[in-house]
């Protein structure tokens, strides 16, 4: 019988060709499955090999199947040894996904936005010099003002500027988070800035070099940061022009791009408030605990690509800088 080692080289492999496969036939339009990134792809491995080497120590599991009746045992486990309800969500779900479980048929703690720490407060890693805007000022200007993702700043092209079905000019992310496509907004202020880097370069060239993008910039915090310029924008736009313009704008969007969910005009009325832990959170750094739901989609649709208030609000407008 071959070595658990050789098993879990084995299962990366085997699951490295049912992602190629699944992306193949997604090409194709026969699968309908959620794409996954390269990057997403070796978390998801990586936590099922971890796994795996867990059970083989903790339990004497010598094959992979002896090592999926342990799975619950590794979610507590992880409790436990301290690790956040986000980082124990993250590794079962890669565990899962690799051995074609569902994820809701273990018991893990409840994630809990305003313990989230991605991003909040001082890390050890900022005082790293790759972690320093020097590092990549281009890259880091850019990212202040557009707010993706690494890996989708690594895939922008000369060609990308756009403008979106209500003629205002987008970032054009191809294969976003889950393969999605996206038209990443720019705000007015900063149009011709996002031009002149597109300028730099011809419409098949990569906007960005490798040598750029091997940094630990947190970008995401500059997202979050975004994020929040972006929804103080749509609140004083709502009150120079009013509320249709912009709920028409979003219908357009949601109509022409959200094909998961019907669009309702109750996604923009009224407020989105704050509740439990999150309320709580908000208050302690004194943050808002009320929002308004229209430029919070606003916000969500054209810069986040989400779609959802909640996730705005808890994943980006309660990121602080302590």
């Amino acid at each position: 019988m071959a070595s658990i080692t050789h098993q879990v080289k084995q299962m990366r492999y085997d699951l490295r060709k049912q992602y190629a496969k699944e992306q193949t036939d997604r090409d194709g339009m026969s699968l309908p499955t959620k794409n996954i990134t390269t990057g997403t792809r070796k978390q998801y491995l990586n936590a099922a090999v971890k796994f795996c080497k867990w059970a083989k120590k903790a339990y004497g599991c010598r094959t992979t199947n002896e090592c999926q009746a342990y799975i619950q045992e590794y979610a507590n486990y992880l409790v436990t040894s301290g690790k956040s309800a986000a980082t124990i969500h993250t590794y079962m779900a890669g565990i899962c996904r690799s051995f074609g479980l569902h994820l809701d048929d273990y018991t893990i703690p409840t994630r809990r936005i305003s313990e989230i720490t991605r991003s909040r407060g001082k890390k050890a890693v900022d005082s790293r010099t790759d972690a320093k805007p020097e590092v990549s000022p281009r890259l880091y200007a850019f990212a202040a003002i557009i707010g993706i993702r690494r890996s989708e700043y690594g895939d922008l092209k000369g060609g990308n500027l756009v403008r979106d079905e209500s003629g205002y000019s987008c970032v054009e992310v191809l294969n976003g988070k889950g393969g999605k496509y996206q038209l990443q907004r720019i705000l007015g202020e900063d149009v011709d800035a996002v031009k002149a880097f597109f300028s730099e370069v011809n419409a098949d060239n990569y906007l960005f070099s490798r040598d750029e993008l091997d940094n630990k910039l947190d970008l995401h915090r500059l997202r979050a940061e975004q994020a929040q310029r972006a929804y103080q924008h749509y609140l004083q736009r709502i009150e120079d022009e009013g509320r249709e313009n912009l709920t028409n704008e979003i219908k357009l969007r949601w109509n022409k791009y959200n094909h998961k969910k019907r669009w309702s005009p109750r996604v923009v009325h009224g407020t989105y408030s704050l509740r439990g832990k999150n309320r709580e959170f908000a208050l302690q750094h004194g943050l808002p605990i009320a929002y308004d739901r229209l430029a919070l989609m606003a916000v969500s649709v054209f810069h986040l690509s989400h779609w959802r208030c909640n996730v705005t609000v808890c994943n980006y407008l309660l990121a602080v800088n302590d």
